[in-house]
């Protein structure tokens, strides 16, 4: 298991916007492809999009900002604020954790793991899914500024548009070592 890479004293609950990245076992592209700087989402994809999108209305306290499903990970940006929930004329029973009508919002490691095992339980169901889907851990990183926001909505939107040009570029340097790797061959035959 890789040490976290979490801040230290930083409470994941507080409020707050976090980018979090949460790629695919061994990154491999289950969730679809990237076509004309497009993603076309796999049953499998479509059940990612619709579990992170499904977040907020399980969860209290978050707001989903961009996201967006890659062949092999997703990124997004979750908003966790303070949930208050209105106050009674008279407390019900049974509610004294609810006293001060604040509710816990839940950590981003917990967000985070309930959006894998909904995905994982959906893909059983739906899909008949019994691989692995999903690296242990996540990326996260806390948006401190709006500029950083922008930055990160921004990173999220073109990612689609990055990564075909990306696997373009690989794709030509892997054939120009193809070719290298061919041309002694051939002066050999010679």
């Amino acid at each position: 298991m890789s040490p976290s890479r979490r801040l230290k004293y930083r409470d994941y609950s507080s409020p707050g916007l976090y980018f979090v990245t949460v790629c695919s076992d061994f990154k491999n592209c289950t969730f679809g492809k990237v076509l004309d700087k497009e993603v076309v989402l796999s049953p499998l994809g479509r059940i990612v999009d619709e579990a992170w999108l499904a977040l907020p209305s399980r969860t209290c306290g978050i707001r989903l900002h961009e996201h967006v499903v890659m062949p092999n990970h997703i990124h997004g940006i979750v908003e966790i604020f303070q949930h208050k929930l209105a106050q009674q004329a008279a407390p019900l029973q049974g509610s004294a954790a609810f006293g001060s009508g604040n509710v816990r919002t839940p950590s981003l490691s917990i967000i985070v793991r309930s959006f894998k095992a909904d995905v994982m339980r959906r893909a059983g169901i739906e899909l008949d899914w019994k691989k692995e889907i999903w690296q242990h851990n996540y990326f996260d990183r806390v948006i401190r500024d709006g500029r950083e926001f922008e930055n990160a909505s921004r990173y999220i939107v073109e990612n689609p548009s990055r990564c075909q040009i990306q696997g373009q570029r690989l794709k030509a340097v892997y054939e120009a070592r193809r070719a290298q790797q061919a041309a002694p061959l051939q002066r050999d035959r010679v």
